[in-house]
């Protein structure tokens, strides 16, 4: 079926067609309440060496190199179904990732906030960057770490407004419209089909003829003009109508040979052939000699 065949056919069972797209409609607005935008907001955080390492008068950035292996540390402690959990307690949607930047080569860790309110990812994402600096100091003293060995924390960027993500609306919206639309045209054409098959077979049971009964002949105009008996006399629709009539069979006379000729006691049969005149055996031999000998004086000649 062409493109245009299925064009054809939304347009002839149209109601069909409607009541489709009016279903359509209903998905995709179901869809967009199902699954609804969500807000994101992101923060990075850079941890800073201790005193110790950076000495008196230098600068902490030019220090940064042995700091990866506690910023994993500290990833690994919010990656954990503990701090999930206390961290997440606050709001039933919030969702959040706490990992290492991977675009710079420093101890920078990125917090990325998912939640379906602008200001629950907000507040989620302070909770979660103002707990790091104490996390990381209570890891700290618990290994009893020196002060002036203590590493601290920097914010290098937060996000004060939240920004909307439609990602995951938009995929269901175009999911949900994708399913009503390829089933309004598979139930149109299908009705279609059915309507037009039904219609060919209704055409072919019918007569021909309007209001005629195929098993019962149609009356002539002679016949049902009058209702009385038909008067005697030639019948032109009778003659129209009426075969050829087949020609006369002629009989010939039986041939009879005469050995089987009936007897004398029987009255003659006028069909019997005269009788045939079979010659002697001598007479037969002298013509055959007679023309031999024929043959031989014209040879001689």
């Amino acid at each position: 079926m062409s493109f245009l065949d299925v064009i054809a056919a939304l347009g002839r069972r149209w109601i069909v067609t409607v009541v489709g797209l009016l279903a359509t409609a209903g998905l995709v607005y179901g869809a967009s309440t199902i699954e609804p935008p969500v807000y994101t907001a992101r923060a990075l955080v850079l941890l800073v060496p201790s005193e110790q390492v950076v000495g008196e008068g230098g600068n902490p950035f030019l220090a940064l190199g042995g700091l990866d292996l506690p910023a994993r540390v500290v990833v690994a402690y919010y990656e954990s179904d503990v701090a999930k959990e206390r961290f997440s307690s606050g709001s039933a949607d919030a969702e959040y990732v706490v990992a290492i930047e991977e675009s710079t080569r420093g101890p920078v860790i990125s917090v990325d906030v998912t939640d379906v309110s602008p200001a629950a990812t907000l507040e989620t994402l302070e909770l979660l960057t103002s707990s790091i600096p104490v996390e990381l100091e209570r890891l700290q003293e618990e290994v009893d770490a020196p002060k002036n060995t203590v590493v601290s924390t920097l914010v290098l960027a937060k996000d004060e407004r939240a920004k909307t993500d439609n990602s995951g609306t938009v995929r269901m919206v175009i999911a949900a419209g994708g399913i009503g639309l390829v089933a309004t045209v598979v139930a149109a054409v299908a009705v279609d089909g059915l309507v037009r098959s039904r219609t060919r077979g209704r055409r072919q049971a019918a007569p021909e003829g309007p209001g005629a009964d195929p098993a019962v002949p149609a009356p002539s105009a002679a016949g049902s003009s009058s209702s009385g008996p038909k008067p005697a006399g030639p019948n032109p629709d009778a003659k129209a109508d009426a075969k050829p009539a087949k020609p006369a069979t002629v009989r010939l006379p039986a041939v009879r040979p005469p050995s089987v000729q009936p007897p004398a006691s029987r009255p003659a049969d006028d069909r019997a052939l005269p009788s045939w005149p079979n010659l002697p055996l001598d007479s037969r031999d002298r013509r055959r000699d007679d023309a031999s000998a024929r043959a031989s004086s014209a040879e001689s000649r």
